[in-house]
């Protein structure tokens, strides 16, 4: 019998409060990049600020999303990826503007050394490594790979790319997808995955105002 799978977004402090994304509602249904530790994919108070100058940037809180798997498979579900479809690279579909700092875009924490090795090993991380998102309300959020306040699961990984963080478009296809959680998520049982954290990155020129919806996707495989 096929299993039932939820996707899930974490906030608040750890362990972390659990909403799932049930297309109910517009707060649940969707998933909002903004500059508070929030669930609610309607809020628009907490827009992600415009820098003035060239070599600045600002950032969303990162967001963490996990699946949670409520009806159990017949054997297992294993090989969780992840992905993310543009028709261009997010900082010119979104109109994010320029900085010679932080290029502007979407991005994912990653603990691979290449992303070769993120496409096939596990870069996710467990729910029991969950940290929450901080920053300055409603003015920026801190990077997944600030080696003062990022996300320790990847800033403190061996060799990780870019120090932790590397855009999506790296994972834009079923084929290229971002490991997840490489093997067995669950076997003939319920349970959670391993989670990952995106952030959206936005510099100097950037267009104001609210941006179209994109999809993103997590795939596996079940028996």
């Amino acid at each position: 019998m096929a299993a039932t799978v939820q996707i899930e977004q974490i906030t608040g402090a750890a362990p972390g409060t659990y909403t799932y994304k049930d297309n109910s509602g517009i707060a649940k249904s969707g998933t909002r990049y903004m500059t508070s530790d929030q669930w609610d994919g309607s809020l628009t108070a907490y827009p992600i600020p415009i820098p003035t100058k060239y070599n600045g940037y600002s950032g969303s809180y990162w967001v963490t999303h996990c699946i949670n798997v409520v009806s159990a498979p017949s054997t297992y579900i294993k090989n969780l990826r992840y992905y993310q479809t543009w028709s261009t690279s997010p900082k010119v579909d979104w109109s994010l503007g320029d900085s010679n700092t932080c290029s502007p875009g979407v991005y994912i924490g990653i603990s691979s050394s290449t992303i070769a090795d993120a496409r096939t090993l596990t870069n996710g991380f467990p729910s029991s490594q969950y940290q929450q998102a901080g920053g300055v309300e409603g003015a920026f959020g801190y990077l997944i790979s600030s080696t003062t306040h990022g996300h320790s699961y990847y800033i403190n990984a061996a060799n990780p790319v870019s120090g932790g963080m590397v855009s999506i478009t790296n994972f834009n296809s079923p084929d290229n997808a971002y490991m997840v959680q490489s093997g067995n998520v669950v076997g003939s049982t319920t349970g959670r995955s391993y989670c990952i954290v995106t952030q959206v990155i936005v510099g100097s020129g950037a267009t104001q105002g609210e941006k179209a919806d994109k999809t993103a996707t997590f795939v596996y495989s079940e028996a």
